[in-house]
């Protein structure tokens, strides 16, 4: 019997690898190789996603690439086509090229996938060929959800529809637990639906008021949800006649059989609800998790905020906030005019 690996791709055996092996194995070895160290089963299909794109830049003008094949040009040929890469997805695809820090995630994984291949003593450029773009912070202002803007998409939703219900249970989730969206598509309904034969918490509402939920780096941490997402949570479960146990689901049955939803249903779920809203800004999942870190830092400090998000530096966590230059003048005002 054949073993198999990421992916169900068959296993390929390092010690089996020469400069003539096809290019395709060595990424199979790498994954393989992520795979045992306990990489994030969301962050393995991410480095798959990013090195098949790799050998298929290589495959536009050799059909069948080597390991050999990859060579200094051939790095910086492949960095510069990713500078002139059109978005593909979002409000903006396809009128404008992807951010620095995009282009980062492909060249990390290929870093990674030359650092494997030099330890196996495989001739390929150094890691330290693959040089890194520019990335700046994004200014703080640009993904700062004042609250009035906020409650305005929060109520985009059709709460007579069941999509609308679950529309504004998924966004009321996010904005109180600062989740990543793929942690969110990721929970069970289990890990928040209190058990039939538990005793009911004061307030009625049967749905916890904390959950554990697996990050970056496999760390688990807890969120806390206040009463208005546990109530929208309760009547979204309520409305459903499924037993999927995903936490989210959508009416498009996947190739495993589940109704689960998808990073990117979340993602169509809150750009088209700020459409609704009237907003002008991009939103997305990860705006909400901004607007919930700056609310945090602001009302309990940068500390509890770094915790709460999950983030292993503080310094990561700074760069969630800011304000917006009304609310600036604001409080400019208020201290300096005396």
């Amino acid at each position: 019997m054949v073993a198999e690996g990421p992916g169900g791709a068959e296993y390929v055996d390092p010690r089996d690898l020469t400069a003539r092996s096809p290019l395709r194995d060595l990424v199979r070895a790498f994954l393989q190789e992520q795979l045992d160290k306990g990489r994030s089963p969301r962050t393995l299909p991410k480095y798959e996603q990013y090195l098949s794109q790799f050998v298929g830049f290589i495959e536009g003008s050799s059909k069948s690439p080597r390991v050999s094949d990859i060579d200094l040009r051939t790095l910086k040929a492949y960095s510069s086509h990713l500078t002139r890469r059109q978005l593909r997805s979002g409000r903006d695809a396809g009128r404008g090229p992807i951010s620095g820090a995009t282009k980062n995630l492909h060249l990390i994984a290929l870093r990674g996938l030359l650092k494997f291949a030099v330890l196996l003593e495989l001739p390929v450029p150094g890691p330290e060929k693959v040089e890194l773009a520019k990335a700046h912070d994004p200014s703080p202002d640009a993904r700062h959800l004042e609250v009035e803007r906020l409650q305005r998409l929060l109520e985009a939703f059709d709460a007579s529809s069941d999509d609308g219900v679950r529309g504004r249970a998924l966004l009321e989730f996010m904005v109180a637990s600062g989740c990543r969206v793929s942690e969110v598509v990721g929970l069970d309904r289990a890990q928040l639906e209190l058990d039939r034969r538990a005793k009911g918490p004061s307030d009625g509402i049967r749905i916890v008021d904390e959950v554990t939920v697996l990050g970056k780096g496999n760390r688990h941490r807890r969120v806390y949800l206040t009463k208005a997402p546990r109530q929208w949570l309760e009547r979204y479960l309520r409305s459903r006649k499924d037993s999927d146990p995903a936490l989210f689901v959508t009416r498009k049955r996947k190739a495993d059989g589940s109704y689960r939803m998808t990073v990117w249903t979340a993602e169509r779920i809150v750009a088209e609800a700020a459409k609704r809203a009237g907003l002008a800004e991009n939103v997305s999942p990860h705006w909400m998790r901004h607007a919930a870190v700056s609310s945090w830092a602001t009302e309990m400090g940068l500390p509890a905020a770094q915790r709460l998000a999950g983030h292993k530096s503080v310094a990561t966590t700074s760069r969630y906030l800011g304000g917006s230059d009304a609310e600036l003048k604001k409080l400019y005002m208020e201290r300096m005019d005396r």
